[in-house]
């Protein structure tokens, strides 16, 4: 009886952290919040996140997945003039970045 109890609420703590996980990865981003970049030629991603790094503090990998999955990329290259969102928030505060994580 206790086995099948302990197994019972293991189960219900692992399922609710799945489900936990499909609700937060599926909420929208509302891109109005976020910096928007005209790229330039020669930019890259990975540049762009070193430039950006004290505004997003966020990995170069983990900055590209965010760009490439909000912006719907098909890849990580870029082509000069498109507008991409990038994970640096508009403070409209005192018009300074913050980032949310």
């Amino acid at each position: 009886m206790k086995k099948t109890l302990l197994h019972y609420l293991i189960f219900s703590c692992l399922l609710t952290l799945v489900l936990a996980g499909f609700v937060y990865a599926s909420s929208p981003v509302d891109k109005k919040e976020y910096m928007t970049v005209t790229v330039a030629s020669g930019d890259t991603l990975w540049g762009l996140a070193k430039q950006y790094e004290p505004a997003h503090g966020l990995s170069p990998d983990e900055f590209i997945r965010w760009v490439v999955d909000v912006n719907r990329l098909p890849s990580a290259r870029l082509t000069a003039g498109e507008q991409i969102v990038i994970p640096v928030l508009k403070s409209e505060q005192d018009g300074s970045l913050a980032v949310k994580r």
